[in-house]
């Protein structure tokens, strides 16, 4: 009697995190247990918001999802986990694309899923992707994370597309914000402020010497805008971030940002915007 071999569809899909919540215990996870800690160092990895969304939407479709811990490593964005839930077998892997430690900013997470049926594989993925108010597939650095793993922006994207069944249009290939509380972003038609069309500001120096900025675009924080400029003059000069104030009438202003710690978060999140938006 010839044994029939099942046909599985699969996909393999890379992933943005943006928050480091909820933390899972490993030991727990080993069990098969989902079991989160609120705080803490060790015995523990983050599975981030793009995780804990997956997690929802497997055990949305069946009650009885087993998950368990495959293999973790030095910190706690070096990770895989595996899945059972409703014909579908699907393993979650977190791989950081740069620096020393791991952390959501600078990893990415790279979803292996298959199921006998292809319209099931295609319905689940776009359930999941109604969960989240950024799309998965806008990652924070295209560059490194195409050196790290092959794929550029237009592999990613497409990938997605395909397993979803649907066309990604352009709109959904910018960020909306920043996938967190703290910070907010603005596209460039919206932080206008007294530019002309080239979105161009002129100050003065202290000799009165013109100085030409060009606006990339805002960040927002806590209520408090901060504009994304560089010098017109000096095409391979660093950005720089300015306060923006707005007085009566509208009329706009701009200052340093004097809190160094605030500083170097906005430029951060400034490097996040413009390479997202394929400024640099």
């Amino acid at each position: 009697m010839p044994i029939r071999a099942k046909l599985v569809h699969s996909v393999t899909l890379i992933a943005q995190p943006r928050n480091k919540h909820p933390m899972l215990k490993t030991g727990a996870l080993k069990l098969g247990e989902y079991e989160i800690k609120n705080r803490g160092t060790f015995g523990l990895l983050w599975f981030t918001d793009f995780g804990e969304k997956f997690w929802e939407a497997c055990t949305t479709v069946d009650d009885g999802a087993k998950i368990r811990l495959r293999e973790s490593g030095f910190d706690e964005m070096n990770w895989s986990i595996s899945f059972r839930f409703a014909g579908f077998k699907a393993r979650l892997s977190a791989i950081k694309y740069k620096g020393f430690f791991g952390s959501p900013k600078n990893s990415l997470i790279e979803l292996k899923i298959g199921t006998e049926n292809p319209n099931d594989l295609r319905m689940f993925l776009q359930a999941l992707c109604s969960k989240f108010d950024n799309p998965p597939w806008i990652l924070n650095n295209w560059k490194k994370v195409e050196s790290t793993i092959g794929m550029s922006k237009d592999d990613i994207i497409k990938t997605w597309s395909g397993a979803m069944g649907r066309e990604i249009d352009e709109e959904e290939t910018k960020l909306k914000g920043w996938g967190s509380r703290l910070f907010g972003s603005k596209s460039s038609s919206e932080a206008k402020v007294e530019t002309n069309e080239d979105d161009i500001e002129i100050f003065e120096d202290q000799d009165g010497i013109e100085i030409k900025m060009k606006i990339h675009g805002a960040l927002e924080v806590e209520g408090n805008e901060y504009a994304i400029m560089s010098y017109v003059d000096n095409i391979g000069s660093e950005f720089e971030i300015m306060m923006i104030n707005r007085g009566l009438g509208n009329k706009v202003s701009y200052s340093n940002v004097e809190d160094d710690e605030l500083y170097e978060q906005l430029s951060e999140a400034a490097v996040q915007h413009l390479e997202a938006n394929s400024a640099i």
